[in-house]
Formats: structure tokens, sequence, C-alpha cells
């Protein structure tokens, strides 16, 4: 019943030490998605580049089993990680970048912030007045409200500095407060996004570089911020690849139907998001469901989500809805 529709997968980082540990929402291990590959390999899905599976979808010729592997973010792990195993078994792909940090090379600092006082639970205490005179509290890194406290008062001090730079500067005065090791976590290039010239390279081995905005944003009530976002974002992608640069993902899988226009207009012929559900002829190009497959995944729920049976699950249970509300 779900054969003929087309499966877009969703992944975002690889692992390139422990992160995957730290949030295994967010970043998974090698091992994984080469099992993951080797799986879709042995039961013959049908893996196609993006623009070709949404074109056939459209056509109503897709062959049985068609999915589609996305990658988002711009992180340096896809390239050193997930795009060999792509190509060992001739996967094509579609990497969705968000340029800031392919142009800064610094670490992505929400998230490495979010790390280091996850790495940080057995130091207990953090007076954060150590890391700028214009921060101020102490916080309990085992008490997870407090540590979440502590993130966003750190997160929030970096923004307001208005530079890359100066907020990596911030990240490696904490890393060296609560004794982790910063040293390591730049020469690994954790939570970093690849250069422009790895980007490059990806073209070679059948990824396909797509948009994602600059700087991770898309607000649906301000439509200059939205429209340079796609601007700036097609600006520095095409140092690393031709395009044309005509599929979207939104930051966070967070859209609204009155962003559609805007997207038509800039030339954009289709939109994931993170809603879960196969793709159908039926689906709107501009709000395309994906599977966000991590390591929270079990074998079987991937394998239940790619069969088809979770799907035609969402289906019955949202036909059943409608009925109670439309009564007998």
């Amino acid at each position: 019943m779900t054969r003929r529709d087309l499966r877009i997968l969703a992944y975002h980082g690889a692992a390139l030490d422990d992160e995957d540990r730290y949030s295994p929402g967010l970043f998974m291990s090698e091992s994984t998605f080469a099992r993951r590959m080797q799986f879709l390999a042995d039961r013959g899905y049908r893996v196609l580049g993006l623009d070709e599976g949404l074109r056939a979808l459209a056509r109503g010729d897709l062959p049985e089993l068609a999915t589609v592997i996305t990658i988002d973010d711009g992180w340096y792990g896809t390239c050193r990680t997930m795009a060999p195993i792509l190509k060992s078994h001739g996967f094509p792909a579609t990497f969705y970048v968000s340029t800031y940090y392919v142009e800064s090379q610094t670490q992505v600092f929400n998230v490495a912030v979010g790390y280091v006082l996850w790495k940080s639970i057995d130091r207990r205490k953090l007076d954060v007045s150590r890391l700028s005179p214009d921060l101020a509290g102490t916080f309990d890194l085992a008490d997870t409200r407090q540590r979440h406290a502590a993130h966003d008062a750190i997160v929030g001090h970096g923004e307001s500095l208005g530079s890359a730079r100066a907020r990596q500067d911030l990240l490696r005065r904490l890393c060296e407060h609560v004794d982790v090791d910063w040293p390591t976590i730049r020469e690994k290039r954790m939570f970093a996004f690849a250069t422009s010239e790895e980007l490059r390279s990806l073209s070679a081995m059948g990824i396909d570089l797509q948009l994602h905005t600059h700087r991770h944003r898309f607000p649906s009530g301000d439509g200059q911020v939205a429209s340079d976002e796609i601007d700036e974002n097609r600006r520095a992608l095409g140092k690393s690849a031709s395009g044309p640069f005509e599929h979207f993902c939104y930051p966070s899988g967070i859209y609204d139907q009155s962003q559609f226009a805007l997207l038509q207009a800039k030339g954009i012929r289709s939109a994931t998001t993170t809603e879960n559900g196969l793709a159908r002829s039926t689906s709107l190009r501009f709000a395309l469901p994906r599977f966000l497959d991590s390591e929270r995944v079990t074998p079987i729920e991937f394998e239940a989500e790619l069969s088809g049976f979770v799907d035609l699950a969402r289906r019955v249970r949202s036909l059943q809805s409608r009925r109670r509300r439309v009564g007998p």
C-alpha cells in the first residue's frame, strides 16, 4: 500500500567522539549510520537523489521502495563519516547546509556549550561570573534544570557579543574553567561545520548541496529577513557548488504556510519538514514529510518506518479522528 510513496530519510550530525551520548537525537555514531545504510542495501530500497525522486513522484512513476537520504545543517562529521559510507554504497544524498558556521569555522556555540556543561556534571558548581563580568549566578550542574539555566545564561550572553570569534573565546574559557579538554574539541572539530572546500569535494561523491538558510533561522513574521537568509545561503553555497539551489529545508522543521509564496518567488521547488510520514503525490511540495532517524530509533522502529507500517497506522488514526469529529 505504500511501496509507491517516497521515503525521505533525515539525518543530522555524525559523532566524532561521544556526541551521540550527549545528544542522541542530533548526533549518530558511525556504526549506527553504517548499519542503516546496509539495511537499505540489503532490503532493496531504491535510493534516489532528491530532485530525481520528487520529479518521479510528480509523474507517478516512482520505483518501488524509492528512498531519498537527506542530511541537515552542515556538520564536519557528515564529510568525515557519513559521506564515505554513502559513497561505498553508491547512494546519492542531499546535504542541506546552513552556511554561517561554514564561513566562521567556529564551533556551533549553543550546541557546544550544552556539551561542555554535560561533560561537567561531576564538577557540580559553576560560578558563571568567572567567565565574564557580565554574567552572574552559581549553578549546580548535576541538577538538570540548573544546568539548562546555566546554558541559557551563557548562550544568551554569547549572543550579545556580536561575533563568532568572541563566542568562541567564551567557549574556550568555559572549557578551561570546568576542565573540559578544549584542544581535543578544537582539533577533532567537534561541533564544527565543514569548510567550503570540503563541501566542494562532496559533489564528486553524489552529495547535492541545498538550502537551509544562512544563520539557521527563517522567521514567518519577517519576510525581509527570511528572504535575506535564502539569498545569503545561496551566495555562500555558490562557493562550493554551481547549483541550482532549488530545494530547501526549514530550520528545526518550523514553518508556516504563509511562507510558501516567498519560497516560490525565490525559485524554490520543494521544502522538507521534520513531520513524520511518507511523501505522496498529494503531499504539499513546500511541506514534505520525512522520517527523522537518530540514535534514539531502534532497528525495529527504523524497519517499521521504512516498510510503511507506521505510516499506515498514522493514516488510520487520522481517518478515525476525522470520523469522530464529523460524528455518526
